[in-house]
């Protein structure tokens, strides 16, 4: 596998709106996960953990401890308490302050594409115990609405947006280079339905956002805001298709 240039993504920023557009993965998921990894008391790691969304969906399940290594979203993951979550670290991907083999699972949510070099991956397998279980989901947009809001924004302020390319994103491929066996992909089809607002928030709260110059992003938003319209259902409701894919891989 070729090195690739290091993602950097930064949502501190970006926090108000990550809180109030940003949503949880569906039970099933997590259902799944615990189908992959029995046993008692076990430890996991949510790497990538933002403002902790995840993190309390885990903590349900097994202790965990959230890692990021952007202080403002863990400022707000901190304020949520949850008695399984045992601590918020701030750390990077490529750096992670655990001893060897301290972690029955480290998963990543919506996360794994901003650190899925050589050198973050090593680490994760570091922490990992013997057998233990790299977990990374994404949702995926299945008619790209992301596709759609990113063009509005481009019209609207004549700026290029670069959009992430997720053919340059293939986990199963990452974790079977790096030596993860067992390697595993499970899909699921589901929706996400947002309110006109909600869908701003949305916009807004994705790395994206962070490309539009202070001054245009009015002028952006009113761009996006006339594309939701559009595409808004009878219900004024705005639907996000979606494919959740979960990969995995024991060490």
């Amino acid at each position: 596998m070729k090195a690739r240039t290091r993602r950097i993504g930064n949502f501190g920023n970006l926090v108000k709106n990550y809180v109030k557009a940003r949503t949880e993965y569906p039970l099933e998921v997590f259902d799944y996960l615990r189908k992959l990894k029995k046993g008692k008391k076990l430890l996991a790691l949510d790497l990538g953990c933002g403002t902790g969304i995840s993190t309390r969906q885990l903590a349900r399940l097994f202790e965990t401890v959230g890692c990021d290594k952007d202080p403002i979203m863990l400022r707000y993951a901190r304020k949520s308490r949850n008695p399984g979550v045992k601590n918020y670290v701030r750390a990077s991907a490529d750096r992670l302050p655990f001893t060897n083999e301290t972690f029955d699972i480290v998963s990543a949510f919506s996360a794994f594409h901003w650190f899925d070099d050589r050198r973050s991956v090593m680490e994760i397998k570091r922490i990992l115990k013997p057998g233990g279980l790299l977990f990374v989901a994404n949702k995926t947009g299945v008619v790209r609405w992301g596709e759609g809001y990113r063009k509005a924004i481009i019209k609207s302020t004549g700026r290029h947006i670069a959009a992430f390319k997720e053919n340059s994103y293939n986990p199963v491929k990452t974790l079977r280079w790096y030596g993860f066996r067992n390697v595993k992909m499970k899909h699921w089809n589901r929706s996400e339905f947002y309110t006109l607002q909600k869908a701003l928030q949305y916009v807004q709260s994705v790395s994206i956002w962070n490309s539009v110059p202070g001054a245009l992003r009015l002028r952006a938003l009113d761009g996006v805001r006339s594309y939701f319209k559009k595409v808004r259902a009878d219900t004024g409701k705005i639907e996000r298709k979606m494919n959740i894919r979960a990969v995995s891989g024991a060490k």
